[in-house]
């Protein structure tokens, strides 16, 4: 590999390499037959209204989602089609930072290499989600994070802050930035580093300031954001049980790749060999994982809640590999096959290729065609008042009825809103004295049967996997 990169060529075989990765990720987010998924085309309805916030997120996604719409018009893809183009920008990113560290051109071809051929970028990239801004701002941040270390300037720390506060609109996991930045301060201190307290008060002021109309929004908004957070990692009900700890580490073999990840571990067993201006960057890391760890332990913690680890990963593993170019291909190698199934799912719309007993992408198949069924039976009666039991079906009819006057509502209901849809659709008393109520049980609550007359309208049956389908029961209510 050093023969066959040269210093002068790394960078401009990296943008090839870039670009006809990206250019692959999108293709396939263009042709998939596979649909929007529940939290997709929820991001979609919010860029509908853009606003400083949201029920459970910040607002980066939305106004993303809605820059691509204003290009691209109203289309599946045009809702993910920034995921690949973003995890993109991302590994050209982790190049710049990888060269703050070494001057070793292979050890930063290598970085970005990782980057782009991470399982859980493969995915990402086909899947709009938070985590796809929040990676790039991420990056970027550390990078001007490093910049300002290194340079003692102070207008450098003003522009880390802004950068890091600009993190925070994708995802409110950016706050392990300054959290890490701290950190780095109270254990540099007693080694007299050179970073200063002054500095450190620079990025945290410019990080706040910048997160301002955020947290005024939540203000404003009852902090529902706080709410549905906390209840993402059930505080109310923890479990205190080391299999939740467990099953996070297990997943971090998948979401970084099986070899990559046992290569970065040793990695940090040998730190000692790693360059000194390296350790910055293990703050950024080990903290991620300590909370997810014990996060896990306490209640649950999701694979991709570690996903602000992932650009530190890429610039250890890629310095410690750079050395080891064996190890270092069938590292890579195993991860681009890994990549290479998944674009090959995305475009067929199908996991034949795995084998699988049950059809993950099941969520993804026969929206469209029960919204069809939807639009017959509207037509045909007397309301368009279309009552739904959960949050997911909710999201996936409004999106995919878009373009109809069908108005989705969810059950009211008497204690905090759990979600955007119970905030913001939950059936008004006028609008329940005649309506739809398309249900995934054969059974209609009591309190309907006592306070309705109820007609059984039809049962629509889509096929979502080899074995499965998504059988819904249509009827008609009007009030007693």
């Amino acid at each position: 590999m050093k023969n066959f990169i040269l210093k002068k060529h790394s960078f401009k075989l990296l943008l090839i390499l870039c670009f006809f990765i990206v250019l692959l990720r999108c293709i396939a987010v263009i042709v998939t037959p596979l649909e929007l998924s529940a939290d997709e085309a929820q991001y979609w309805l919010w860029s509908k209204s853009l606003s400083w916030g949201y029920f459970s997120k910040p607002p980066l996604i939305a106004w993303l989602i809605s820059l691509s719409n204003f290009i691209f018009g109203d289309f599946d893809f045009a809702v993910r089609i920034f995921a690949p183009i973003l995890h993109g920008a991302t590994a050209i990113v982790l190049y710049f930072l990888a060269k703050e560290f070494t001057t070793n051109h292979i050890a930063q071809f290598l970085s970005s290499l990782i980057w782009l051929t991470f399982p859980i970028v493969g995915v990402g990239s086909f899947i709009m989600s938070t985590d796809t801004p929040l990676m790039l701002f991420f990056s970027i941040s550390i990078l001007m994070i490093v910049k300002a270390y290194k340079s003692e300037n102070r207008n450098n720390w003003l522009i880390a802050g802004v950068f890091s506060g600009l993190g925070l609109y994708a995802k409110y996991a950016a706050v392990y930035l300054p959290l890490g930045l701290i950190l780095f301060y109270t254990v540099s201190f007693y080694k007299k580093s050179k970073i200063k307290l002054f500095s450190v008060l620079i990025f945290l002021i410019s990080f706040a300031t910048v997160s301002i109309p955020n947290i005024l929004w939540n203000f404003y908004n009852n902090f529902y954001t706080i709410s549905h957070l906390s209840s993402n990692a059930v505080i109310d009900s923890p479990s205190y049980s080391l299999h939740g700890s467990i099953i996070f580490i297990a997943s971090q073999f998948v979401v970084v790749g099986p070899i990559l990840l046992a290569i970065f571990c040793v990695s940090l067993l040998n730190y000692k060999s790693l360059p000194k201006n390296h350790t910055l960057i293990l703050f950024f890391i080990l903290p991620v994982y300590f909370i997810m760890i014990f996060q896990g332990y306490f209640s649950e913690a999701n694979a991709n809640w570690a996903a602000t680890a992932l650009p530190g990963i890429s610039i250890i593993s890629g310095y410690y590999l750079s050395s080891r170019l064996k190890i270092a291909t069938i590292t890579l190698a195993t991860n681009t096959i890994i990549c290479m199934v998944i674009i090959i799912i995305s475009i067929t719309g199908n996991v034949t290729i795995l084998n699988l007993k049950s059809d993950p992408l099941r969520k993804l198949k026969g929206w469209q065609s029960l919204s069809n069924d939807i639009v017959e039976i509207v037509e045909k009666n007397k309301s368009n008042i279309i009552l739904v039991e959960r949050r997911g079906v909710a999201a996936e009819l409004i999106y995919y009825l878009r373009d109809y006057d069908i108005e989705i509502r969810v059950p009211q209901t008497s204690f905090s809103p759990g979600n955007h849809y119970e905030l913001k659709y939950s059936i008004s008393k006028n609008e329940s004295k005649k309506f739809y109520y398309l249900s995934e049980n054969k059974e209609i609550p009591k309190t309907m049967k006592s306070n309705y007359l109820i007609k059984n309208i039809t049962t629509s049956r889509n096929k979502i996997s080899e074995t499965k389908s998504r059988v819904l029961y249509f009827y008609y209510l009007e009030k007693i």
